[in-house]
């Protein structure tokens, strides 16, 4: 295995346990891989603010993918390089559609967390993004500006919703991916971690067939399969690691599988 020129890391569930800690082992395998020139990129599905203490935690220097490929930004000042909203279009068609379904929703507008209905399912993810929040009706608001939408519930009930929404409105307008399966992502068009990938390649003058990815959940998918190396993390889930080869499933966070596969590339 070599040592690629740049590695994406999804977070939870790669690089941190389900009890969103990071083994020692983890965090000296990503300061080896920086230390040996590796341009080291976190990708997810939370804001910048949210993020950031976990980045300077870990003393990072470089780029982030954030809000699933919908926002990119550079360096620990958080400097905006890419940002593509979710259009009012669609926003207010989930808007609708959440309301008749009573399923809870949030969206993250200019750096803050909004939604309707504080019930439990939004006050669980509050608590667990920690950052600015507050309650609105979004009629009020002539311009919605979203990021990032999320609606909660059962995954079976989101399935329903997010084939309708894909039926309705083209791949140009919408991005719907799952973070977690009660947990249904709207971004705008033509978003996903792997355009974030590629983007952040361009912007370092890296060819992505150099690079190398580390992630566990479907939002994860289109980084996967834009790195030149990919490995799916053994906590995926049983369809997800069926699509990669055996020697590409690292065992799991809580076996310190991110960790092994970063060994290895440092050889």
């Amino acid at each position: 295995m070599h040592r690629p020129e740049a590695l994406f890391l999804d977070i939870d569930g790669t690089i941190l346990k389900a009890d969103h800690s990071m083994s020692p082992s983890v965090a000296e395998a990503i300061q080896a891989l920086r230390a040996a020139g590796t341009l080291v990129c976190l990708a997810t599905g939370r804001s910048w603010e949210s993020l950031k203490p976990l980045y300077d935690r870990m003393g990072l220097k470089g780029p982030t993918i954030c809000y699933n490929g919908a926002m990119i930004v550079e360096g620990p000042e958080g400097n905006v390089v890419f940002e593509q909203d979710l259009g009012d279009e669609v926003s207010r068609a989930a808007i609708t559609e959440a309301r008749a379904r009573n399923m809870e929703m949030v969206g993250y507008r200019h750096s803050k967390l909004l939604y309707e209905k504080n019930g439990p399912e939004v006050e669980a993810y509050i608590s667990r993004v920690k950052i600015p929040s507050g309650s609105v009706d979004f009629n009020s608001l002539d311009k919605l500006d979203f990021t990032k939408m999320i609606i909660f519930s059962e995954h079976e009930l989101l399935e329903t919703l997010k084939a309708k929404f894909e039926k309705r409105f083209s791949s140009d307008k919408l991005s719907a991916t799952y973070s977690d399966p009660r947990f249904l992502e709207f971004m705008g068009g033509n978003v996903d971690k792997g355009r974030g990938l590629v983007e952040v390649c361009r912007i370092h003058g890296i060819n992505p067939g150099s690079s190398a990815a580390m992630g566990d959940g479907w939002n994860d998918l289109a980084l996967l399969q834009a790195a030149g190396e990919a490995w799916v993390m053994g906590g995926a889930s049983d369809k997800m690691k069926t699509l990669f080869p055996s020697d590409r499933i690292a065992l799991s966070a809580e076996e310190d599988g991110a960790a092994l596969v970063m060994e290895a590339m440092l050889g």
